[in-house]
């Protein structure tokens, strides 16, 4: 089911003790009846529900250069934990505020918004190993994930018999952000990182990254599509989901408006406009997740760089070759060189020896001639 599904039960259970309360008040006239057990304790849990999603029970953010530098990481990847859930399957772990995870289940932590994707994409109750950094030290950790528990509490004091009280009734914040009055734009996403404004051709290195859209909703019928980047709601900038959440839902009157939003798309700056509703019906999620494109820009950007790496070894081998060319082309100059010195001083050594002979003989014929004299 739906969560909205759950949030209608609420509201029905919380008329519900409205109800109960008028009916007891309306019977004050009838014989005493006997005293009531205790009122249950403030905040009691009426149900708590399960999506089904796996949950670590932290809250992350982005390392940027200035965090890598000052948590010592061995680059400017992975994401930080910023808060971590007691009693959640991350502090049972081990993690703790300030660790940097590295790596999941053996996958590199690129993001935050890559981090929250593995661990929707793990199984309930898989363990897994992370590989975190914490005080310029790597550990590892094993974490066994939990669902992703909501609950919804409704409380209120004990009825006074026989004057007419009407309990309290404290519906929790996401109600209204899940509930009736909640403004929707029909999308799903994730605050942009650096690494994915400079892919995506954002200069302002700041908006919100559509991951998907439901289908016939104010999203679809504008013409947004996953892989836009959310940079302006009427003009004014916003910088991640929270802000985009609030300017939607800022000073809205009556059912629906329209709203001017300015995106990126193919490193174009685009001006769409949306007409919000109020809505609490069933919603049918298109299957154009961004992790798709995710996964083929990821693949675009490992071939560009084995191109890169190719087109250098490439170039280095034309140079060795190049040198190897030149190197030898030297040895045969020298070669050559020294072959004719060489040749020269043969000749010279091979003149003065007959020189020397001829003397020898020259020599000889004059003793010849003396003895016979």
């Amino acid at each position: 089911m739906t969560r909205k599904f759950y949030w209608g039960w609420a509201l029905a259970a919380a008329l519900a003790l409205v109800g109960a309360g008028i009916l007891r008040a309306q019977e004050a006239t009838a014989p005493p009846a006997p005293p009531d057990p205790p009122d249950p304790p403030e905040n009691a849990q009426i149900f708590v529900m399960n999506d089904g999603t796996a949950h670590l029970g932290v809250d992350l953010s982005d390392v940027t250069t200035e965090k890598a530098q000052e948590l010592k990481l061995p680059a400017v990847a992975g994401a930080i934990i910023t808060h971590v859930q007691p009693e959640s399957a991350a502090a049972k772990a081990g993690l703790q505020k300030g660790d940097a995870v590295m790596e999941f289940d053996g996958v590199r932590v690129r993001s935050s918004a890559e981090l929250r994707r593995l661990i929707r994409e793990t199984p309930v109750g898989r363990t897994v190993e992370m590989k975190i950094v914490r005080d310029g030290k790597t550990q590892v950790l094993s974490a066994k994930l939990e669902g992703e528990r909501e609950s919804m509490s409704i409380t209120g004091p004990a009825i006074a018999m026989p004057s007419i009280r009407i309990p309290d009734i404290q519906i929790p914040q996401a109600f209204s952000i899940y509930g009736f009055n909640r403004v929707t734009l029909g999308i799903s996403g994730d605050d942009l990182t650096s690494q994915l404004a400079e892919y995506f051709g954002v200069k302002q290195g700041k908006g919100v990254l559509v991951a998907e859209v439901t289908k016939g909703g104010a999203a679809d019928k504008a013409g947004l599509k996953a892989g836009d980047v959310i940079v302006q709601v009427g003009g004014k900038p916003i910088s991640g989901v929270d802000e985009l959440r609030s300017a939607l839902n800022d000073n809205f009157e009556g059912e629906t408006r329209k709203v001017t939003l300015t995106i990126i798309r193919d490193h174009q700056e685009q001006t769409l406009t949306a007409e919000l509703t109020r809505t609490s019906h069933f919603e049918e999620r298109t299957s154009n997740l961004i992790e798709q494109n995710l996964e083929g820009a990821i693949a675009r950007l490992q071939q560009a760089q084995a191109a890169e790496k190719t087109a250098r070894d490439q170039e280095l081998r034309a140079l060795q070759e190049s040198a190897r060319t030149n190197l030898q082309a030297d040895l045969q100059k020298q070669r050559a060189e020294m072959k004719s010195e060489w040749q020269q001083q043969l000749q010279q050594q091979m003149q003065s020896l007959k020189d020397r002979l001829k003397q020898m003989q020259n020599q000889r014929v004059a003793l010849r001639q003396n003895e016979s004299i």
